[in-house]
């Protein structure tokens, strides 16, 4: 018996060891975060008498009042919702066709056009090509800009279509004996039965268009259409600019404030989207890993 508890002690120890990086890892991942959570309901007392850290004293939301109401930062919250839910039905209805069009049989030129599909995911256009022919089509500082170019992927077009192809056969000969069209098919039975995948698609698609600032900065000149990705860029800069320059004064320090207020209103968003998605994102994503 002693030999035996003698033998589970290493175990032990390493189990207690394996834990407790683990709470180390979680503790210096999520510090980050609840320290701009912590910046963005403190009040101006609270920043004149921090020595090291603020830590809210006196909580208040005066922060998200003046962001929201009062700051550009409500307008480019707008802007960004409209934007990226705009975005993630035109590119998932267009995927949808794509995927659609990869898993009918004896469709002419299939192979053609995977093909095709294949060579774009390795050889872009480029960003020069894109900007000229929407300036040419006088899409700059328009919203239509920022959502057109990349309505579709290569990428998602295959991994819809792997989805897909799971929906038994027998499904798509019973909607083609009842006499369905294609439209039909697609909406009323392949759709539906692949929320999985479109759930993990979507997934991507908003958290990629959501935190998108290269493409606006590039394509708007108009700050009052910029979203909220390049407001967030924009202020994190300026705030790392004057801190490089040795400026500390208050108004910079209570930027903090402001700066950790909008990183929060930033993440909502796509924390609801996840949480509410959660269930259909785990299981595409595992499908997804056991079809390929």
């Amino acid at each position: 018996m002693r030999k035996k508890a003698l033998s589970k002690t290493p175990m032990t120890v390493w189990r207690v060891l394996i834990y407790l990086f683990l709470f180390l890892f979680m503790a210096a991942c999520l510090f980050p975060l609840l320290y701009e959570v912590l910046l963005s309901v403190s009040s101006r007392d609270d920043f004149l008498n921090a020595r090291f850290l603020v830590f809210p004293h006196h909580f208040n939301l005066e922060m998200y009042k003046l962001i929201l109401f009062q700051d550009s930062i409500g307008r480019s919250f707008l802007i960004s919702i409209v934007v990226t839910i705009t975005s993630t039905l035109y590119s998932m209805l267009l995927l949808s066709f794509g995927a659609y069009a990869l898993i009918k049989e004896n469709l002419p030129g299939k192979k053609i056009f995977f093909t095709l599909l294949l060579i774009t995911m390795f050889f872009g256009g480029g960003l020069i090509p894109t900007v000229l022919t929407l300036r040419s089509l006088h899409l700059t500082d328009s919203y239509l800009g920022l959502i057109l170019p990349f309505g579709i992927s290569a990428f998602n077009i295959i991994l819809l279509r792997t989805f897909f192809a799971q929906v038994p056969r027998s499904v798509m000969e019973s909607c083609r004996i009842d006499g369905a069209n294609d439209f039909r098919c697609l909406f009323q039975f392949l759709l539906p039965l692949s929320k999985a995948g479109l759930a993990t698609i979507s997934v991507f698609t908003i958290v990629g268009k959501w935190n998108d600032w290269y493409w606006p900065m590039v394509l708007l000149s108009d700050e009052r259409m910029y979203p909220l990705a390049y407001q967030v860029k924009m202020a994190l800069s300026a705030t790392g600019d004057n801190l490089e320059a040795g400026i500390i004064d208050m108004t910079k320090v209570f930027a903090e404030g402001r700066n950790g207020a909008i990183i929060v209103i930033s993440l909502l968003p796509i924390a609801i989207v996840f949480i509410a998605l959660q269930k259909y994102f785990v299981q595409g994503v595992m499908l997804g890993a056991v079809k390929s």
